[in-house]
């Protein structure tokens, strides 16, 4: 046989070329498999954590006021107040879950004077501590520089009484000028006075005031 017949010859085969993928198609991260259940976990803390912690009451919003008048009894100018909140009842919830709060209102008497800074005739304060006796079940009241505190187990009686029924002697009537005008302005703050029970079970932030202070005003001319 011829030498060159014990040859072999090869043929190439066709390039083909790798399949291609999308974009990082291939790649995962290893904690994917974790963020998922994660997430999840996250989500069902969020909404449980209200039910968790029931003795956290929603304080109310905003003051309400029944009377803003301005009166004189024997010769003393007198402002009459009628002061109350929004939600009676979150505030409730709230003494019998253990909280004690202060209100605390500033009445101040000045005259006007147009462009030039007001005068101020006269200032006055009043506190009352406001808190509920686990023992006896009642809401009590004291009145700063008042001996005997107010008690009642009913909370609406008890503010219907006292928070609706405040007088604050402000300045002799002679004290006003005739027909000059003059402005009697009232702020009113309610805020914790000791932390609650419940506030080491709390994720919040945490405030003092149970409802955001506020202002009333009332121009008048003598």
């Amino acid at each position: 046989m011829p030498p060159h017949s014990q040859h072999r010859r090869f043929r190439p085969l066709p390039h083909r070329p790798a399949p291609v993928r999308p974009f990082d198609a291939g790649v995962r991260p290893v904690s994917g498999g974790l963020a998922a259940p994660l997430v999840l976990l996250i989500l069902l803390a969020l909404f449980l954590l209200p039910a968790a912690n029931p003795a956290q009451a929603a304080p109310p919003r905003q003051f309400v006021l029944d009377t803003f008048a301005i009166e004189t009894r024997d010769d003393t100018l007198v402002l009459r107040l009628g002061v109350g909140v929004d939600d009676p009842d979150g505030l409730r919830d709230l003494l019998k879950d253990g909280a004690e709060m202060e209100l605390r209102g500033t009445a101040t008497l000045t005259r006007r004077r147009g462009v030039l800074p007001d005068v101020t005739l006269a200032e006055k304060v009043f506190a009352c501590v406001l808190r509920h006796d686990t023992l006896t079940r009642e809401f009590e009241l004291r009145l700063e520089g008042r001996e005997s505190p107010w008690r009642d187990k009913n909370l609406s009686r008890l503010l219907e009484a006292t928070w609706k029924r405040l007088v604050l002697p402000l300045a002799p009537i002679s004290t006003l000028e005739k027909g000059e005008p003059h402005r009697v302005s009232l702020g009113l703050s309610l805020r914790h006075t000791d932390v609650p029970p419940w506030l080491s079970r709390t994720l919040f932030f945490w405030s003092w005031e149970v409802v955001p202070d506020a202002t009333f005003t009332q121009d008048f001319t003598y």
